[in-house]
């Protein structure tokens, strides 16, 4: 896993020939984002390597899992799996 810098985030636009860039995250008024140096540490970093859609296919596949760990019993995970299906809108074979 990269660090999570500015440097390897998807909303920093480094500035040409610097060590310094804008974090673009959420718009702003006039277009004055704020600067940011590319070694700075951010909590709401996100990888510049990956598309939005796969940060959330990510966040849905590691709140899956934590739910079938959580389930415990074969029942539960059966019940898990069955709600997934549902929250999908997905028709099962019948």
């Amino acid at each position: 896993m990269s660090r999570r810098q500015c440097q390897n985030c998807r909303h920093f636009v480094r500035a040409p020939g610097e060590l310094t860039g804008e974090c673009r995250i959420r718009s702003v008024p006039q277009n004055e984002f704020p600067r940011r140096s590319a070694a700075e540490d951010c909590g709401e970093w996100q990888d510049g390597r990956f598309l939005p859609e796969q940060h959330e296919r990510r966040e849905l596949v590691r709140q899956f899992a934590v739910a079938m760990v959580a389930a415990g019993s074969q029942e539960m995970v059966h019940q898990v799996w069955q709600r997934a299906a549902e929250l999908a809108d997905y028709e099962g074979q019948k």
